[in-house]
């Protein structure tokens, strides 16, 4: 099953811990032009300048970026802002945050052991992949690896637990991190590193029976496979993850609620009556935050909610027979487990039943803003500014992921955000002896 290494990290010299937050970035994925540049303005050596070095009006390609990326990691290398471990080592990724839990916050704490982790192809059953991936990040990603030859960024791989595996990584960090950073959103992140033998040795075994499920990264895993088999270097044959344990109480899962934009592709859907007949609507007066703070809590019984910025009310849906009929006609070889998410039926009964689009990528995108923070999705579709109403779904369950994974399917896009996102910069892992 999944075979894990420990490995000599390249970690920012630090002058004391507190500092390790003017080198972090959030993952590229998350970065917008502005980001960067403020970024890039915190401190010139911030990874940022790594994962997603800015763009030039002189170049005249994507790559001319990532080549400046890899002449700037050599260089932070070569003079001493990146120092290479002197032993191989497990790190320790622990995340504190909070998050609203409808009556007040609640703290979590996440673990993660960052190690190397072997590649291989999806189709060996060891590493699952639970969405699917677009040409275009991974080609991008795939220059960036060619010229800096590292792992420059974390994929976050969920491992099941029945108890033990958990402990074990946690029982890996000492007493003080090896840096620490409170982010934009209130995380705090902090680093450890262990290079005992022996704890090595059992957090090894404790994953050599075990499957990998990835829960963010795709394309850096896909394209680390990709960099392993064309240069068939063995240094290339493993790759940097953070793995979590599917026990872990710190693991959330966060829902993507749907705004529904006023688009040419959407002309189909304009109100909650659309929905109807695939949908039982119930129509439960003016919209109030109160009628999605009891929806998220479950204190109803409805499958979704639909905030509705035409008439101004919120209404709850449950599929209907012809719904669950349509969905029955057009399942595609899904299984029943698959078309019973909510996101699923979104997809399938929305898009392509009622506003009679294809519930591809693309459409969706045109379609669908997705937004995490149901306060803010509310404010947004209360506000009706461009938008028809918004979908309200729940988080799903770490079970539910797993089983429709496990059994070879991949999720629907946007399904889930594991909350909080893992910060690049934290340690590098080099393909190449430097």
């Amino acid at each position: 099953m999944a075979e894990i290494q420990p490995f000599r990290g390249y970690r920012y010299r630090l002058d004391g811990p507190g500092r390790l937050e003017r080198f972090v970035s959030p993952p590229y994925d998350m970065l917008d032009s502005a980001m960067i540049d403020s970024l890039c303005a915190v401190d010139p050596q911030n990874a940022v300048r790594i994962i997603q070095n800015p763009a030039r009006p002189e170049d005249t390609a994507n790559k001319d970026r990532h080549v400046r990326a890899g002449k700037l990691f050599d260089s932070w290398i070569a003079n001493g802002t990146l120092l290479r471990d002197d032993r191989e080592s497990f790190y320790v990724y622990r995340q504190r945050f909070t998050i609203d839990a409808g009556a007040g916050t609640e703290t979590f704490t996440r673990t993660g052991l960052v190690c190397l982790v072997k590649l291989v192809d999806f189709a060996a059953g060891i590493v699952l992949p639970h969405e699917n991936t677009l040409s275009g990040p991974k080609a991008d990603r795939y220059e960036l690896m060619e010229t800096a030859r590292a792992n420059t960024g974390q994929i976050f791989g969920l491992v099941p637990d029945e108890g033990d595996l958990h402990g074990r990584i946690a029982a890996l960090a000492g007493p003080a991190p090896l840096g620490t950073l409170v982010d934009a959103y209130g995380v705090t992140h902090e680093l450890f590193r262990s290079d005992n033998p022996q704890s090595l040795a059992a957090v090894q075994a404790a994953c050599a029976d075990r499957t990998v499920l990835i829960a963010d990264g795709h394309h850096r895993y896909e394209t680390a496979l990709k960099y392993a088999r064309d240069t068939g270097r063995p240094e290339a044959s493993f790759v940097m993850m953070t793995l979590v344990s599917m026990a872990d109480p710190g693991l959330v899962i966060r829902p993507f609620h749907r705004l529904v934009k006023r688009c040419d592709a959407s002309a189909g859907f304009r109100s909650a009556r659309d929905l109807e007949p695939f949908f039982a609507v119930r129509d439960l007066g003016p919209s109030t935050p109160a009628h999605v703070r009891d929806f998220m809590e479950k204190n109803s019984d409805f499958e979704m909610l639909f905030v509705d910025a035409n008439s101004g009310h919120s209404f709850g849906l449950t599929t209907a027979d012809a719904g669950a009929a349509f969905l029955a006609e057009h399942a595609e070889g899904m299984s029943p487990e698959w078309n019973a998410l909510t996101v699923s039926k979104i997809n399938r009964l929305v898009v392509q039943g009622i506003m009679q689009q294809p519930p591809d990528g693309h459409v969706l995108h045109d379609v669908f803003d997705y937004v995490n923070d149901a306060v803010a999705a509310y404010d947004r579709a209360a506000a009706g500014d461009g938008y028809t109403g918004c979908f309200f779904i729940r988080p799903l369950d770490i079970a539910t992921v797993k089983d429709i994974v496990s059994a070879g399917e991949r999720m629907p896009q946007k399904s889930t955000n594991f909350y909080p996102k893992l910060y690049s910069g934290l340690v590098f892992h080099s393909l190449e002896n430097r």
